[in-house]
């Protein structure tokens, strides 16, 4: 049936385990629970907007099918700006409903909004702030899993902590869905009750993030394109799913089971990591920066001290305390040149011969990876700035393929490596101003450039391990570990400190927990790397280390003291380290009872 635009709401109808009404005259959708607690106001609309500015719409029509009062579809057209077709379709389909808005024409998208358009004659009308609470995968502010409705989040793959305000690095890319709840948002998770889940369908993804961007009163949803998708033709944005969910975890579950019931999600191709891989791990890093802060007026940094005798010592400081790692992470910066990936041989004179005495002693070794860098590599095979810079690499140039593929050969062929460590995907390029080989942007290149180095890995050595930080099911295909990352943001103000008004330790232990549950939650075929650095306090260091094992594989990234700012916080009091022997020799037993 078409509806008057003038009208006022609909009755109720039913469709995905929820309660629908629709006002044809605003072209909002509200939602909420059989019981008829509100769950959201959301506005049916969506702008493409291109190079040649915003996509302003005006709406002719809304058609809505609902036979018995189930609601299986609700048609919008509109007239557009930009656009020669400006369609909306809202999809009852299983236990989720889908949002989808398709257009026609020629243009380079720049953004995209959702839940919200640029209407013609009054800007931008978003969803409304029907809702209290807004959870986010995305651990950009370590300590706080649900925020206000009023505050805004972001989704995607740029956001390096080396610059302020843009602390987004922990998870890139972070599963893409939100849930939305009525809850207060100070409340805990293990008060339940019910969420609205929203989340990204598509193969696709060339934005560089999505933002659930804040208004007062309302919100909407933006994706970053930066003008590098071109259109000729039919267009169509990501589709919205929207379900219920009795926890935001729960709901990220459902998600992952909605994509792959879709066929949205890549194949895993590889055979799943060996159980060699769930031995516990050291990572050099934090002993690194904890050597840099003892030294004499700081005369060597972290980087400094990514060394053959440093490491050798390191792993002669552990085992004096009962701790002998299955998996050691050589960190930042073992080699010459950051994509070329070949060693220093001033730091590491001999880093095959190394790894091969690791690998006499039954450990394994993995080399850190900084993704994108653009160290040692020639211009042609980057992604370059309007000045010819290069600002990172380009997977789909063949110089940058060729260059990407030998620095796996580099590390797994040549040293012998048994698998990589990958940071800094935050380093994702974004701008409109940046040339490149191919037709990928934003999540879909950084997805490419894991893939070129994924499969190259593979290709030498089936048996290593890719460890990384992209807890997002669309990159299950390119990982085999994913690792919780840094517990403290550093760069960020106040980032050396655990939140005021918890006891010491805690604050570390329920953010780590959180990301573990987001983690296995959206990719439970992955392993999980609990991480360790850094650590506020000893309280933090005992406190987490002893719980790790309940959550991944144990992560050790300390020798005997932290690199924290207190002189009377570094040292690691010898019962601690005692205790974490004990803790990695009661993990151990684990693994050889489930062998068994």
């Amino acid at each position: 049936m078409t509806l008057d635009l003038h009208a006022n709401s609909t009755r109720p109808f039913l469709a995905a385990g929820m309660e629908i009404s629709i006002d044809p005259a605003r072209q909002v959708l509200t939602l909420a629970t059989p019981d008829g607690a509100s769950l959201a106001r959301l506005r049916l609309l969506a702008s493409i907007n291109t190079t040649a500015g915003n996509d302003e719409i005006r709406v002719t029509d809304v058609n809505v099918n609902a036979p018995d009062r189930n609601l299986t579809q609700v048609e919008i057209t509109a007239t557009s700006s930009l656009w020669q077709h400006h369609h909306t379709q809202l999809r009852a389909e299983g236990d989720a409903l889908e949002l989808t808005t398709t257009v026609q024409g020629t243009g380079r998208i720049t953004s995209i909004r959702q839940l919200g358009a640029h209407v013609a004659g009054s800007g931008l009308l978003p969803s409304d702030l029907l809702h209290s609470t807004v959870f986010s995968p995305n651990p950009d502010r370590p300590w706080q899993v649900l925020r206000p409705a009023g505050e805004s989040a972001a989704l995607g793959v740029v956001g390096d902590g080396g610059q302020p305000g843009v602390g987004r690095w922990l998870f890139t890319p972070p599963p893409l869905c939100l849930a939305l709840s009525p809850a207060d948002p100070a409340a805990s998770l293990a008060s339940g009750g019910p969420c609205l889940m929203i989340g990204v369908a598509a193969t696709r993804r060339p934005f560089t993030q999505l933002t659930y961007d804040a208004l007062t009163p309302g919100f909407s949803l933006r994706y970053d394109y930066d003008g590098h998708t071109s259109v000729e033709g039919h267009f169509s944005t990501p589709t919205l799913l929207l379900f219920l969910a009795d926890d935001p975890y729960d709901g990220l579950k459902r998600y992952r089971e909605l994509l792959d019931a879709r066929g949205l999600l890549p194949a895993r191709t590889q055979a799943p990591p060996s159980p060699e891989w769930l031995e516990p791990m050291f990572c050099g890093w934090g002993a690194q920066n904890a050597d840099a802060m003892a030294s004499i007026g700081g005369q060597r940094t972290a980087v400094d001290r990514a060394r053959q005798t440093d490491y050798d010592g390191y792993l002669n400081t552990l085992a004096t305390h009962g701790i002998v790692p299955g998996t050691i992470v050589i960190d930042d910066k073992w080699q010459q040149d950051y994509a070329t990936c070949r060693p220093d041989t001033e730091k590491w004179p001999d880093m095959a011969g190394w790894i091969r005495e690791r690998h006499d002693a039954g450990q394994r070794v993995l080399l850190w990876y900084k993704a994108w860098d653009t160290e040692g590599a020639p211009p042609e095979a980057c992604v370059r700035d309007h000045t010819g810079q290069p600002v990172a690499l380009d997977p789909e140039s063949p110089a940058g393929r060729k260059l990407i593929q030998q620095a796996a050969r580099s590390m797994i062929g040549e040293l012998g490596a048994d698998g990589i460590k990958i940071d800094f995907t935050a380093s994702t390029p974004a701008g409109s101003a940046l040339t490149h080989a191919g037709s990928s942007w934003g999540i879909d290149l950084l997805h490419e450039l894991l893939a070129v180095l994924y499969q190259a890995i593979k290709e030498i050595n089936p048996g290593a391990l890719v460890v990384t930080h992209t807890p997002d099911p669309g990159f299950r295909d390119v990982s085999d570990m994913l690792r919780l990352n840094d517990v403290l943001m550093l760069d960020q103000p106040g980032g050396h400190v655990e939140p005021p008004n918890t006891t010491p330790g805690t604050g570390v232990l329920d953010t780590m927990t959180h990301r573990a549950r987001v983690a296995t939650s959206a990719c439970p075929e992955l392993l999980i790397d609990t991480d360790g650095w850094a650590l506020p306090s000893q309280a933090a260091y005992q406190n987490w280390t002893s719980a790790q094992a309940g959550l991944g594989v144990p992560s050790l990234y300390y020798t005997d003291r932290l690199d924290v700012p207190d002189p009377r916080e570094q040292p690691i009091p010898p019962a601690s380290l005692h205790a974490t022997a004990q803790h990695w020799a009661a993990y151990r037993a684990t693994l050889t009872v489930e062998a068994e």
